[in-house]
């Protein structure tokens, strides 16, 4: 028989968005179990670590996880790659790279400090009987709450039982390689044809530096190989030594907002959502705040006993995401229609966010 618990709040997924959600409600003296299936949270990041630096201030975030500042942003449209030919562009972009882990397991620990009862090595495996069923060290656990936060990433499990598209993803690859040079303040991005709807990067960690690629399922075309490629393009440019430190893959939202965000007594946030930017796949920053909220309203809804006070959530994510995502998603599908067969130079002119012409509306989606 399975064990049972009883809580007002269970957040299923300790990643930025489930542990600062946690934090909210525990803060406000409410039961709060907050449960990651990885054995110690935050191991294993499949993103490239950057955060603008505006988030450490927004949130009052611990800011031992900063690695290394960045101040620009350089972007090489892939001209000809035998040639190490490239169309480059660099703005400004102000920002961090982070010891992912060190900030997720930050925000746990934070969680904790606040009230929350916080269980790695437990996952989430499905309803029953109006309770959620997990799998935690061996046990079967029913945990009875009033609200539920999942926060369990781009392939949510909580986002399946209940049948909603996940559909969508993005799929990662990355190394962290160790650098020629000291690293400078600027990351880099490529953009090549084979990166289907994505990019590849470089972003800089004082002695070695985050490398992958990031694109969306084509036909034919293996992401490890695509990294590998990629790698072998950097060490000819002089820009990494052979050999990597860690290697990482996983999968990003690409499509925008995922709805709903709200089912039931059920709030979803950070890639769950589907909060990740349709072009760049940044989320790290979108997931503090989401989750930040949906605490928020639960909270509000549990001390009010008002449970339409929860719809405000979506309301917040779409004052604060809605217009950019969904200018966003119009260059995505503009990407998708022409990738393989449009110039590709002026495709990219026109659909990434450091070139000017990114700005423009589309008009026929």
């Amino acid at each position: 028989m399975a064990k049972q618990l009883q809580c007002d709040v269970l957040v299923i997924g300790a990643g930025p968005a489930g542990s600062r959600a946690a934090m909210r409600v525990a803060s406000e003296g409410l039961d709060v179990i907050l449960v990651d299936c990885k054995t110690r949270i935050g191991e294993r990041p499949h993103c490239g670590e950057f955060v603008p630096y505006q988030l450490f201030s927004e949130f009052a975030l611990n800011r031992n996880s900063i690695i290394h500042r960045i101040d620009n942003l350089e972007t090489r449209i892939v001209h000809d790659k035998s040639k190490l030919e490239f169309k480059t562009n660099s703005v400004q972009s102000n920002g961090f790279l982070i010891d992912r882990p060190k900030f997720d397991r930050n925000l746990a620990v934070e969680a904790a400090t606040s009230g929350a009862l916080v269980m790695s090595s437990s996952r989430f495996t499905g309803f029953t009987d109006h309770a959620c069923v997990l799998k935690s060290i061996g046990d079967e656990i029913a945990v009875n709450a009033k609200y539920i936060i999942a926060a369990d990433g781009a392939h949510s499990s909580v986002r399946k039982k209940l049948s909603l598209f996940t559909e969508d993803c993005t799929v990662g690859y990355q190394i962290e390689a160790p650098i020629v040079e000291p690293s400078g303040s600027s990351a880099i991005v490529f953009l090549d044809r084979d990166f289907f709807g994505g990019y590849g990067w470089l972003f800089p960690k004082r002695a070695t530096a985050n490398v992958g690629v990031g694109f969306l399922p084509s036909n034919g075309f293996s992401p490890a190989a695509a990294l590998g490629d990629f790698r072998a393009m950097l060490i000819r440019l002089g820009l990494i030594k052979p050999g990597w430190i860690a290697r990482t893959s996983g999968f990003i939202p690409g499509l925008g907002i995922r709805f709903p965000v709200i089912v039931d007594n059920i709030l979803f946030c950070g890639d769950a959502a589907g909060l990740a930017h349709p072009i760049t796949g940044a989320g790290i920053a979108q997931a503090v705040f989401s989750g930040d909220i949906a605490g928020k309203f639960v909270a509000k809804a549990l001390k009010s006993k008002d449970s339409s006070t929860i719809n405000r959530y979506q309301d917040v994510l779409l004052e604060r995401y809605g217009g950019a995502y969904g200018h966003a998603l119009s260059k995505k599908k503009l990407q998708l229609e022409l990738w393989k067969t449009g110039d590709f130079v002026e495709l990219c002119d026109q659909t990434w966010i450091s070139f000017k012409g990114y700005k423009k509306r589309e008009r026929n989606f």
